[in-house]
């Protein structure tokens, strides 16, 4: 009997506004095997204008794989973001680490994906690699992504 209004709740919450993040991009370092993760925040498949991305550790390390939160220096200082717009539908917004390029979030056939110039040409960021000497130096950075015209491969290297 005490099952029956938790099961009631359960079904509620499952068909109102249903909250289904979609991965973006990644940032992978030569540190460890760990990944930083960004997803689209997605509300009934409607990007979230308040809170469009959700970044958070992939802890490939551990097994099984675990992902925790980022803490307050990590987002405020290297992986978080800023919002330059955001409307429904689309986002702009800029990295905390490489703020140079700017990231527009939008729904493109039908994948929500992050777009931003790579070898001059305009991509699908799919993983920032980023080589660092230590916690808090990185000698480089390199962009991943696939051409938003013929889907080609591209890797941009940018030194720091």
């Amino acid at each position: 009997m005490k099952r029956l209004p938790l099961l009631l709740l359960l079904l509620l919450f499952c068909c109102t506004g249903v909250r289904a993040d979609e991965k973006l991009f990644h940032v992978r370092r030569n540190l460890n095997r760990n990944i930083i993760v960004y997803d689209a925040c997605l509300n009934d498949g409607k990007l979230n204008v308040k809170d469009p991305i959700h970044v958070y550790w992939k802890n490939l390390e551990h097994n099984p794989v675990t992902t925790n939160e980022l803490n307050f220096i990590q987002r405020k200082l290297a992986y978080g973001y800023s919002i330059i717009s955001c409307q429904e539908g689309k986002a702009t917004i800029k990295l905390k680490a490489y703020k140079e390029r700017p990231l527009r979030v939008y729904c493109h056939e039908g994948k929500w994906v992050a777009v931003t110039t790579i070898n001059g040409a305009e991509c699908i960021l799919t993983e920032i690699y980023a080589h660092c000497l230590s916690k808090t130096s990185c000698e480089y950075l390199e962009l991943h992504g696939k051409r938003l015209a013929g889907g080609q491969k591209e890797v941009e290297k940018v030194l720091n």
